[in-house]
């Protein structure tokens, strides 16, 4: 039976939006600004100062070879927001047209879970849209056709996100990281690599058995927020509120900041979450429809979203709470248990 059911892709969506009350729609616009508001801090310096070097070794035309940038903090720290927001607000990184043919400089490419050789290089081929055929092929084909593609394409930088995940493919770490730097010393397409993942992640570079992934590396590393960068958090949680013309209705005093902090396992893109969270949960209480005023017991809600937990162990309102402490999953969210010490 043929299916006859023809719809524009965003149907539903005009549906919604049709049938959205008024308020709806209002909250939909702060829900969208909050999500989209970036909070730059000094990582965002470090981090565009390192692709512009990279993309200065790239212009300079003269370079035979290429190196990887590696990006490395705990789940939850921000790595991955804070390099597609790099990426993203540089024009070097913007679509541009050749003939008919949409091209980029930079491929994005989350690492499989499971990384050997093939897996990556089939990855890789998927997302530039190659259509790979039923007939099976062999690792060389493969990348014989990823480096063709590379150049065909104009694609001189890969990104490859959670590239943690090679370790998991114990047997073929090795292969991994020797396609890895043979991309990067292709004297006909050399390829830059920037690689984000957790601290683990320089196994992959330290363990190169001649060292020569590791002297074509830098290394950046988002460390842990401390107390010295309170008063930084403190104005992050204003600069997010006004962005929904919100205002703070509360002293955010020392042990508030610091359980939020603690709250967020000290990881500055943890910490980011549950303020956002927070300020959407005023964002949806009715009673501060007008005032617009964020309240402490947002906070307490906004935590309690992040990591679906209790009052009796929700850092805002715990005694101990220095004594919680969770588990942060390798997708960044953190856990309704608390972790076992």
């Amino acid at each position: 039976m043929t299916d006859t059911l023809s719809t524009s892709p965003n149907a539903g969506l005009a549906h919604i939006r049709a049938t959205a009350t008024d308020k709806l729609t209002e909250k939909s616009v702060l829900v969208r600004s909050l999500e989209r508001f970036h909070v730059s801090t000094r990582y965002d310096k470090l981090l565009t100062l390192e692709i512009e070097k990279m993309l200065t070794t790239i212009l300079s035309g003269g370079a035979k070879e290429g190196y990887a940038l590696a990006v490395v903090g705990k789940s939850g720290a921000g790595k991955t927001h804070a390099i597609n927001h790099a990426l993203d607000g540089h024009a070097a990184f913007k679509p541009f047209m050749v003939g008919v043919n949409e091209l980029q400089i930079c491929m994005r490419v989350r690492t499989p879970p499971v990384c050997s050789t093939k897996s990556l290089g089939v990855a890789i081929l998927q997302h530039v849209g190659y259509p790979l055929l039923r007939t099976k092929l062999n690792e060389i084909e493969i990348w014989r056709l990823v480096r063709e593609q590379l150049k065909r394409r104009e694609i001189r930088i890969i990104y490859l996100d959670e590239a943690q995940h090679v370790l998991k493919a114990k047997k073929s770490v090795t292969e991994v990281t020797d396609t890895i730097k043979s991309l990067m010393q292709d004297p006909t397409w050399p390829v830059w690599v920037i690689m984000s993942g957790i601290p683990q992640m320089l196994e992959i570079i330290e363990g190169d058995g001649d060292h020569q992934l590791e002297r074509r590396s830098r290394v950046l590393r988002i460390g842990d927020l401390k107390e010295e960068d309170f008063p930084t958090i403190v104005a992050i949680v204003k600069a997010i509120a006004s962005r929904v013309s919100f205002k703070v209705g509360f002293p955010m005093n020392t042990e508030f900041v610091g359980r939020m902090v603690h709250g967020g396992m000290s990881l500055q893109g943890m910490v980011i979450q549950l303020i956002k969270l927070s300020i959407e949960t005023a964002i949806w209480d009715e009673k501060e429809a007008k005032t617009r005023t964020v309240r402490f017991d947002h906070f307490v809600e906004g935590y309690r979203r992040l990591c679906n937990c209790g009052d009796d162990t929700n850092v805002f309102l715990a005694k101990d709470w220095r004594n919680i402490v969770r588990e942060v999953s390798d997708e960044g969210k953190l856990t309704e248990e608390l972790a076992r010490r």
